[in-house]
């Protein structure tokens, strides 16, 4: 009778089934975004008398923006969050869009105004360096901190998973020595697994992982769902 081998496309529907225990943790994380931001940018722009005249003309004669797409900073210094399996530059993010408070007036070519941002296609960069964007940086660094914290959890998780599809060339001894495999086995593997009588040859304690603390982390998952 044939066994269940540990194919490339299984693996990848047994990573993919991983990291979606993750998926809503990282994307609170990243969601998490101070309200007041978006606001506060926009007013480190341009002086307060500036903004009291764009409010003062026509609603025609500029353009008005809902958002911000915010990407970290330039000019940085080397600051990088680590740990053995992830790694991630703390000024640094995926785009974020920062929502204004209401629809803001915004020049037509602001890339020409000395705002200490970089404005590119489709996101910014605030420079480090300009004192305007000071109190934007330790929260910055706290935002991103946070988002590394749950991507480390979801590193560390899929490091011990591969590590045991290496260890067992086949899902049966696997699911043996871990048994919380099974709620990350795709349904049809599941069922071929099911008519499959296989002889254990390797023990738990040959995948060289914390299999308690991942088991742990299924439980979690499933409870939370």
């Amino acid at each position: 009778m044939a066994t269940v081998r540990f194919s490339d496309a299984l693996k990848s529907e047994i990573r993919n089934n991983a990291k979606a225990m993750f998926k809503q943790n990282i994307d609170k994380a990243k969601a998490d975004v101070p309200a007041h931001w978006a606001d506060k940018i926009y007013q480190g722009f341009f002086p307060a008398d500036d903004i009291a005249k764009f409010n003062a003309l026509p609603a025609h004669v500029m353009q008005e923006k809902q958002s911000l797409d915010f990407e970290g900073f330039f000019n940085a210094p080397e600051d990088v969050f680590q740990t053995a399996t992830h790694k991630q530059n703390a000024y640094e993010c995926s785009t974020v869009r920062l929502e204004f408070s209401k629809d803001m007036r915004w020049p037509n070519d602001i890339e020409k105004i000395d705002t200490g941002f970089k404005f590119q296609w489709r996101n910014s960069k605030a420079d480090y360096n300009d004192s305007r964007w000071a109190w934007l940086i330790p929260e910055f660094k706290e935002y991103v901190r946070k988002i590394f914290e749950q991507e480390s959890k979801e590193a560390s998780f899929l490091e011990g998973v591969d590590k045991l599809m290496e260890t067992y060339s086949t899902l049966a001894p696997a699911i043996k020595a871990w048994p919380a495999l099974w709620d990350l086995v795709p349904d049809e593997a599941k069922e071929r697994h099911k008519k499959v009588v296989e002889r254990v040859k390797k023990d738990a304690s040959d995948v060289g992982v914390d299999l308690n603390s991942m088991t742990a982390a299924v439980t979690f998952s499933k409870l939370t769902r």
